[in-house]
């Protein structure tokens, strides 16, 4: 339950932290943003807590990815991994339900992009 209550708190934060701004579909952002999306400071940590079926940490990790975006294009990048991250979350749902409620999660961060 405390995990639970805390990663509440970590999309609440992650929600007011995000600037909204319009996302674009693939075919109409800048190849390096999409490029530099998954080689943003702290993406590895988010990778490895997936792997490990650790959702929770998955979005704590992700919360340190977006504090260390400093500038415009960092926000991007994030932006585009955040849908990255958002779709391959939700598939793993399909299969395995402890992923439910951080795909729900990313899904309403990644609507505040829009």
């Amino acid at each position: 339950m405390k995990s639970f209550i805390k990663a509440h708190f970590l999309v609440a934060v992650l929600l007011a932290s995000v600037p909204a701004f319009g996302c674009k579909k693939n075919s109409g952002e800048d190849k390096a943003v999409v490029e530099g999306a998954s080689k943003l400071p702290g993406t590895a940590d988010v990778a490895a807590a997936i792997k490990k079926g650790d959702f929770d940490g998955a979005l704590q990790a992700l919360g340190k990815v977006k504090e260390a975006c400093t500038t415009e294009e960092q926000n991007l990048q994030f932006s585009v991994y955040l849908g990255q991250l958002r779709q391959q979350v939700v598939e793993i749902s399909i299969t395995n339900a402890a992923a439910a409620p951080a795909a729900t999660a990313l899904r309403a961060m990644s609507g505040t992009l829009r």
